[in-house]
């Protein structure tokens, strides 16, 4: 008989990176547990939870991933349309403004032989030129990537947040106070993880000019 086993999918072989889980699988996995509260409430929630099979486990898992995505994408449109179309970039549009972007500018007209004048272009040439000696990028990135996801998952936690208090709770007075809390905390769960998010995205972006010219020597200065 004809083994199938080439036909399966080795799984074993498919592999994440670090953004893979920290960026995407993670935000998709709360954003499901949110779902599931607002739905089965907060007993109903950890009791299926207890229940959970192996393969609950990879089908969450998948899941997750593919809704991690809907998550990253959806932090990326509304703060686009709150804060502007290249607030992610403010970072590099500042540094470009600065006294340090003149020598930068030298340094890559003498590495290039012609001025570039683009923020945006003379970032993609020092990305290019770094290769892979800049890989902390990397983790700035999706530190980033997914403090924003949690400015996401804290406005949709709103909804799991009034399921199991306002309408778990009674008589409602009692509610009220328990949702003030949640309330506070997802705010302040916010507001620090816009902080972080901004922090990170600066150090993903400036970084890049900086290391550049490390790459260069003292020639570069």
């Amino acid at each position: 008989m004809e083994s199938k086993q080439g036909d399966l999918v080795d799984f074993s072989k498919l592999k994440l990176e670090a953004y893979d889980f920290v960026g995407i699988v993670l935000p998709g996995l709360l954003v499901i547990c949110e779902g599931w509260i607002t739905v089965r409430g907060w007993a109903g929630f950890v009791g299926s939870v207890n229940q959970m099979s192996g393969t609950s486990l990879t089908l969450l898992g998948f899941l997750s991933f593919g809704l991690g995505h809907i998550v990253q994408e959806l932090g990326d449109v509304s703060i686009k349309a709150v804060k502007g179309g290249r607030y992610f970039r403010h970072a590099r549009d500042t540094f470009w403004d600065s006294h340090d972007a003149e020598i930068v500018r030298e340094a890559i007209k003498r590495d290039f032989g012609q001025e570039i004048s683009s923020v945006d272009a003379a970032f993609d040439y020092c990305l290019t030129k770094l290769n892979e000696r800049f890989i902390k990028r990397d983790s700035f990135i999706a530190t980033s990537d997914l403090s924003r996801s949690f400015i996401v998952l804290s406005g949709l936690a709103l909804i799991p947040a009034i399921r199991i208090t306002l309408h778990d709770i009674h008589p409602f007075h009692k509610s009220i106070f328990p949702f003030a809390i949640l309330l506070l905390l997802l705010g302040s769960i916010a507001t620090l993880a816009w902080k972080r998010m901004v922090r990170f995205r600066a150090l993903a972006e400036t970084t890049v000019f900086h290391a550049y010219l490390g790459t260069l020597g003292p020639a570069a200065k």
